[in-house]
């Protein structure tokens, strides 16, 4: 099953659009959820009073307008689920068991925000299972553009690898692995104390360490996928703003990244990277927990 969020933003319709291909490529359930909150007014007194069931009704309304969309869309099994309650802890219970979950972002720049919308920050932080984040703007690619993966040693980054893998391989696409590594003079920039040969040698090291991971992590996959074609890429730089340009410069149609953000919604917090990149990224972006 896919679970999508839904309301009438042009991120949600996007959102919505991406979610009804999938369902309708690997024939799974598509549930369509819309949540509201009850809206509250600051200093508004006693004299306004608010209807709880026209707010409910109007989820109602939306979720039903969703599954007309997706079902015109060509999705299938498609079903509604409206809630009222904070939308992020509705979509997240409404994703338990699902393959994964998609969501909208207005795409603001980290220029404009600090965060993303705070729904879908939410819910990427959090959700039982991998969560796509599709841009308003995010280009429209046939199945045959390659899926891209950051990939690095940890457990989050090995699963975003195993659910590119299965997706790739579904759609006949290429699977594009990146690694990215980051030079000490860049990093360290404040410490002009430390021998600058020094540090030049100490990422001659990094790069080639990084490089024969990849490698590995390459021929690993060959042997496990072997019909998958496979592609790699060893990148320098910050790594969000460097995955983001190579998804874009291989038009990739999905950008997978494991998190090793911290869960619970005491603490909504996402690794920097997964952070950095769903900012950066143009394409749609699936994050791993």
């Amino acid at each position: 099953m896919i679970v999508v969020g839904y309301n009438d933003t042009p991120d949600c319709e996007r959102a919505l659009e991406w979610a009804a291909s999938e369902s309708r490529r690997s024939q799974e359930a598509l549930r369509v959820v819309s949540a509201t909150g009850m809206p509250t007014f600051a200093d508004a007194g006693a004299g306004v009073m608010i209807d709880r069931s026209v707010i409910e009704e109007g989820a109602r309304e939306m979720a039903a307008n969703g599954v007309r969309r997706a079902t015109e869309l060509g999705a299938v099994e498609v079903e509604a689920v409206s809630a009222l309650g904070n939308p992020a802890e509705v979509l997240v219970e409404a994703a338990e068991g699902a393959r994964a979950i998609v969501l909208g972002s207005r795409g603001r720049g980290p220029v404009l925000s600090a965060l993303l919308g705070s729904v879908s920050y939410a819910v990427a932080a959090h959700a039982p299972c991998p969560v796509v984040v599709v841009r308003a703007d995010a280009p429209s690619v046939g199945t045959e553009h390659p899926i891209m993966v950051g990939v690095d040693e940890s457990a989050p980054s090995q699963r975003a690898l195993a659910l590119a893998a299965e997706v790739a391989g579904e759609r006949g696409a290429t699977v594009h692995l990146a690694s990215v590594w980051s030079h000490p003079a860049a990093t360290i920039a404040a410490a002009s104390y430390l021998d600058g040969a020094v540090l030049m040698s100490a990422g001659e090291g990094i790069e080639e360490a990084v490089t024969a991971e990849l490698r590995q992590t390459a021929d690993r996959l060959r042997a496990e996928h072997p019909d998958l074609k496979i592609t790699t890429a060893v990148l320098e730089g910050d790594p969000a703003s460097a995955l983001a340009a190579e998804a874009e410069r291989v038009g990739a149609a999905l950008l997978a990244i494991g998190t090793r953000g911290r869960g619970g919604f005491r603490g909504m917090m996402l690794g920097s990277v997964s952070h950095g990149v769903l900012h950066a990224a143009k394409c749609p972006v699936a994050i791993v927990r």
